[in-house]
């Protein structure tokens, strides 16, 4: 089964230079579920939600990080050729990245690569902080946000690194900021200000609450004086990025409540470590396994990290009645004979947002109704139309989405995704129908998932990419 293309774009011109970044894949694959494999074992790729600060955190030390189980997706790819175009020495190939950015001396961000992942953003207080000042375009990622054509808002990011002494500009074209003279000093900000209550448990959730504490994270450690930050957002991408900037030199105290770092002053050390399974990886499985009512095992890296960090989803999984098993590193999972109907809340202090859409497939399959509402993002229900196509009832209410159990069927037109969890939703409905689809907007999967083609082969699934010329193989 063929890989997506890794034809490359070059920026600057020169073919033989190392500032250049993939093309996006294919733009539609061909779909259809195989027969069940008895029990499959996978591994899901590296945490990508920490990928991405721990890669913009290099730019803050004079000494090499070294990440394992790094996953290799799109933003890895810009991210790496934009640390590249910096004057940092990224060694990215195979399952490790090693980043040695003593060497940085530039400031500006490609327009051209910030715009196609929204992980550039975290760059731009790392760099503000090593160089004295930043530049960028605007940056993408998933067409949900609130920005201008569904790009990611940066007002919030800008707030922040105000807060560290900076003067900010942001404009319809992208970022600018510079740092005082001698350089951003600590700060005391509530996160619980870059969010809102969520209604039903008046905890902090929202688009920009995630964005605002790495933000304040990056910029903190190498500040002169403390920076202590309430109410920070608490997942583990937030909380274990704290805990491995303490251990590459920073003095960090983290709790859900509070934390405190104390600003060094000058760069960080270095860093070795292993990045977990990716969390929402971890849930698409789970997802596949329940919708085509299929068996499963999971090997997981840093099981310690994934099974609290997905507590949330774990406890509505349990409340639907699905049977996991955890055996060390081993996630076993079987399909429920009878899926019970759930109320799944989303939001920053419950589910992950990113996880929403793969409850509400799984949830199809229930034996009552249920109710999906997303208080992070307000366009994060973009692949209902696609499930309604193939004959599901769903009924939107501003940011919640009541389920009416039912079987899928062949959709009579092609699927078209918009962001990276809606692909990811209407690839696996697509394989519970058994028969086939075309499934439009692939490109946003390399963002997200790691060889996915050929994972889902290794389950019986048939994914056929088309190659450049447009035949499939």
């Amino acid at each position: 089964m063929p890989n997506t293309p890794s034809a490359v774009a070059v920026v600057d011109g020169d073919p033989s230079d190392d500032h250049r970044a993939p093309t996006a894949p294919a733009a539609y694959w061909s779909v259809l579920g195989g027969p069940p494999a008895p029990r499959p074992t996978l591994t899901p790729g590296g945490f990508k939600h920490l990928l991405v600060p721990c890669l913009a955190a290099t730019c803050l030390s004079d000494r090499p990080w070294r990440l394992a189980n790094a996953p290799r997706i799109e933003d890895r790819r810009l991210l790496s050729a934009m640390l590249r175009h910096l004057g940092a020495t990224v060694d990215d190939d195979g399952p490790r990245v090693t980043v040695d950015a003593s060497g940085l001396n530039a400031n500006a961000l490609p327009a051209q690569w910030s715009a196609g992942i929204h992980g550039g953003v975290y760059l731009l207080p790392t760099v503000l902080a090593t160089r004295g000042e930043v530049s960028s375009g605007r940056h993408g990622g998933c067409a949900i946000g609130g920005g201008t054509q569904g790009t990611r808002p940066l007002s919030h990011i800008a707030a922040i690194m105000e807060r560290f002494g900076a003067v900010c500009e942001v404009s319809a074209e992208g970022f600018r900021a510079t740092a005082p003279r001698d350089g951003l000093r600590g700060a005391r900000i509530d996160l619980a200000d870059f969010a809102e209550p969520e209604p039903r448990t008046k905890t902090p959730t929202g688009p920009y609450y995630s964005g605002a504490t790495k933000t304040a994270l990056l910029a903190a450690v190498t500040a002169r004086g403390t920076t202590v930050l309430d109410n920070p957002y608490p997942k583990p991408d937030a909380l274990e990025l704290a805990r491995i900037l303490g251990g590459a030199g920073a003095r960090v105290e983290v709790s859900r409540e509070r934390i405190t770092v104390e600003g060094l002053g000058g760069p960080l050390g270095g860093a070795d470590l292993t990045l977990p399974s990716d969390l929402m990886e971890v849930v698409t499985f789970i997802a596949w396994a329940v919708h085509l009512r299929r068996e499963l095992n999971l090997v997981l890296q840093r099981p310690d990290v994934v099974r609290p960090g997905l507590a949330p989803e774990l406890a509505c999984l349990a409340a639907m009645g699905v049977p996991l098993r955890w055996e060390g590193s081993v996630l076993r999972i079987t399909p429920p004979e009878h899926l019970r109907g759930t109320d799944v809340l989303a939001a920053s202090h419950h589910v992950y947002s990113d996880a929403g859409p793969l409850f509400a497939l799984m949830l199809l399959g229930a034996d009552t109704p249920s109710r999906l509402t997303d208080g992070v993002w307000e366009n994060r229900f973009g692949y209902a139309e696609g499930l309604r196509g193939m004959g599901a009832v769903l009924e939107r209410a501003g940011n919640e989405l009541r389920i009416s159990p039912g079987p899928l069927q062949r959709s009579p037109r092609p699927l078209v995704a918009g962001d990276l969890r809606a692909a990811a939703t209407l690839l696996l409905a697509a394989l519970g129908t058994g028969v086939p689809h075309r499934l439009h907007g692939v490109d946003h999967l390399a963002r997200g998932y790691e060889n996915l083609p050929a994972k889902l082969a290794a389950l019986g699934a048939r994914i056929e990419v088309p190659d450049e010329t447009g035949e499939t193989a």
